[in-house]
């Protein structure tokens, strides 16, 4: 069977081979790989299809620090979605996110999906509706929480996906809160960029230059909220390098530096913080028992509101708590398994050292997650 023919799957309908250059899929990014989505038509056109993803969590951070509270996140998302493809470019996706907390007897947020897809060439796709975020955009975790992904794995706006050789890249909007006249509350929006340039690719050793660009903002015309607003500006850019090994126990390593710059836009007499930055250093074995990472992040006025907030100068824990200067020790071991073909297991432990406070913080967390595509039906073309 050639590359570009299709797989015949148990029900007789065609499957696509994963392989298959006119696929549309773009690969995960770097930061943290197991909860991204594989963007990848499975059935092929006229076909009509269940998509599941889901994720079951425990995530207890044992923090006593001033910036951020101690607690424990349990639950489970959930977001079943029929997707329909009326022809080869174009997929219409609708179904429902919902989200359960462990202990509690009613689901905590039940939102509807809707979203159009159209691969306008197997480099280039764009959605418009429900996008893939959270850390599908691939940004660090100073800028991008990874707990984002467990409790607010929610975006809707636009989102442009470009996937190269060279360079790929994901642009997006996500409008947050939308606003009428009169209403007692601003508008929310994010717009990113996040980019990948390969600088160099040979016999197992890659050079990128990650670039990324955050703009969060809070404002509007038509409302009566009176309270603070503002544009907040973050970039991100430095080098990945990334050297794949054969050996029996480690299988690649690598090190990433990474720089970060914050500036409010547009202050008002309300903000405390116009201008930041940081620099996080990492390095990381990758062996077949887990990924190992040691990182050291140092800041001085850093804010971001979808941020970690152990990174960050503003408590999360105490109104009007503020630290300068922050210098963190943070430690990462990453441990992923296949169960069977439809779940996966992923164990993270995270131990956090505070220089400024001289203190270890740690948090730990367990996930089993799904994500799959079953065919439901085959419509019949028009005579």
């Amino acid at each position: 069977m050639g590359q570009n023919e299709s797989l015949q799957s148990a029900n007789g309908v065609s499957r696509l081979n994963t392989s298959d250059t006119t696929v549309n899929r773009q690969s995960p990014w770097p930061e943290y790989p197991a909860f991204q989505v594989i963007h990848q038509d499975t059935f092929g056109t006229g076909t009509l299809s269940l998509q599941v993803r889901s994720t079951a969590f425990f995530k207890n951070n044992e923090f006593k620090n001033p910036l951020c509270p101690g607690y424990t996140l349990a639950g489970l998302f959930a977001e079943p979605v029929v997707a329909f493809r009326p022809d080869e470019k174009t997929t219409l996706r609708g179904g429902f996110h919902l989200l359960k907390y462990y202990g509690r007897d009613t689901l905590d947020r039940i939102l509807p999906v809707m979203s159009v897809q159209f691969d306008v060439s197997r480099h280039f796709s764009m959605i418009f509706g429900t996008i893939y975020g959270t850390v599908n955009h691939g940004l660090i975790e100073p800028v991008q929480n990874l707990e984002n992904y467990l409790i607010n794995n929610y975006e809707n706006g636009i989102q442009l996906l470009f996937n190269y050789p060279s360079v790929r890249s994901d642009i997006w909007l996500n409008w947050e809160q939308f606003i009428k006249s009169g209403d007692p509350f601003p508008e929310i929006f994010t717009v990113g960029i996040h980019v990948d340039f390969t600088l160099a690719d040979w016999q197992g050793i890659s050079l990128t230059a990650p670039f990324s660009s955050v703009i969060r903002h809070a404002g509007g015309e038509i409302d009566t909220y009176w309270g603070p607003s503002g544009t907040k500006l973050h970039l991100v850019y430095g080098l990945r390098l990334h050297l794949s090994l054969q050996d029996l126990f480690f299988t690649g390593m690598y090190g990433i530096q990474n720089f970060v710059d914050f500036v409010e836009v547009n202050p008002d007499d309300r903000i405390t913080i116009p201008y930041g930055h940081g620099n996080y250093s990492r390095i990381g074995f990758e062996t077949r028992i887990g990924n190992f990472e040691a990182g050291y992040w140092k800041s001085t006025d850093f804010d971001a509101p979808l941020g970690q907030p152990l990174f960050l100068s503003v408590s999360r824990k105490y109104p009007g708590y503020y630290q300068a200067g922050r210098e963190m020790l943070v430690l990462k071991y990453q441990f992923e398994r296949d169960l069977s073909r439809f779940l996966k297991l992923a164990v993270l432990i995270e131990p956090y050292y505070h220089f400024d406070i001289r203190r270890m913080d740690h948090s730990f967390s367990v996930y089993l997650l799904l994500n799959e595509e079953f065919f439901m039906a085959k419509t019949r073309n028009k005579t």
